[in-house]
């Protein structure tokens, strides 16, 4: 479906789709006969607020999934907890988009055009098959336009207020070198994404047969240019699949056996074929290799400060984060 083919942007919910979750609540929440969801406020974020409906439109899908692919059955705790962490998230996201507001951070509309005219590009849609995507998403072209906005204030928010402030001395990068020498002297690396189907425990030849079928259509699918991440969204069922898959970096060893054997064959982008291991069926992509032992000082020096860059901008972000939600007035009532 064209739909796959790009992510769709989470929106706020109408009357109907509230419904629909007012069900899926009933059964995934079952607290007696008040177990429908009743609106309300569960939490303020200075002006703004985040309602029961929109928090129920991210948890229950979640939990859903969780149980459809792990067998998980979440209690009251379990859901409590799961839902703090989202409401955490959203109050975070809100917060960041409120600073960027405050501080006169802008995006042309030219420039939303022009970043609309890459996605098109990048998953080969012509305007007609963008916008039957985005319905078929739930979503209008205004929609679309009204989120990526918020993504591209974000973007330049962290630029200007983390990004920007970070900087990495030579001193730091020859520290970094001593103290991780044998990672740079090690046999190679690749990084791989995947997409997991796993077998059930004891599983009979049949049930091996059967997840064996679902994972060579997968294959079939990626073959025909259908997108690796979106199917691995789809279907996987790894715990990295929300993140896209990235199972990370890995040497000659450390994987299955079968995974490994595969694994250092391939060039970047390339996908293996379906390769089974104790854990399922699993189909890999290289998403970079790298060799040690070839990398000049520059690339070596470039690569540590990378790392270094990475970890000062996170520890600065959950710093700056925290210092705003400090100052402001947040209020959680779950």
């Amino acid at each position: 479906m064209i739909r796959q083919k790009i992510e769709g942007v989470k929106r706020c919910m109408g009357i109907s789709a509230v419904l629909v979750y007012m069900i899926a609540a009933a059964l995934l929440f079952p607290r007696g006969a008040g177990a429908e969801i009743v609106e309300r406020i569960v939490a303020v974020v200075n002006e703004e607020i985040i309602t029961l409906s929109e928090l129920r439109a991210i948890s229950i899908p979640y939990l859903q999934k969780m149980k459809r692919q792990y067998a998980v059955n979440y209690g009251d705790e379990e859901i409590l907890e799961t839902e703090k962490r989202i409401v955490d998230q959203l109050i975070d996201e809100m917060l960041v988009a409120q600073e960027a507001d405050r501080l006169g951070i802008e995006v042309t509309p030219k420039e939303i055009n022009m970043a609309m005219r890459d996605v098109k590009e990048r998953n080969q849609l012509t305007e007609a098959q963008f916008e039957e995507a985005l319905a078929e998403d739930g979503m209008t072209l205004e929609d679309y336009k009204s989120e990526l906005t918020k993504q591209m204030k974000k973007m330049r928010l962290m630029d200007q207020e983390i990004k920007a402030k970070v900087q990495v001395s030579k001193k730091e990068i020859d520290k970094y070198y001593q103290e991780h020498n044998d990672e740079f002297n090690a046999p190679p690396e690749v990084r791989l994404q995947q997409i997991l189907l796993i077998l059930p425990p004891e599983a009979t030849e049949s049930e091996v047969m059967l997840v064996r079928e679902q994972a060579e259509q997968i294959h079939k699918r990626i073959n025909e240019g259908e997108d690796f991440t979106m199917l691995v969204k789809l279907y996987s069922q790894d715990p990295n699949a929300a993140a896209g898959g990235d199972m990370g970096a890995f040497r000659q060893g450390e994987l299955f056996s079968d995974l490994d054997k595969v694994a250092f064959t391939l060039a970047v982008g390339e996908v293996s074929p379906v390769i089974q291991s104790p854990k399922g069926f699993h189909i890999l992509r290289l998403l970079d290799r790298k060799d040690p032992k070839t990398m000049t000082d520059e690339q070596r020096s470039e690569e540590i400060d990378d790392i270094i860059f990475n970890q000062k901008v996170e520890s600065r972000f959950q710093q700056w984060i925290k210092n705003l939600r400090e100052r402001s007035y947040v209020v959680i009532n779950l």
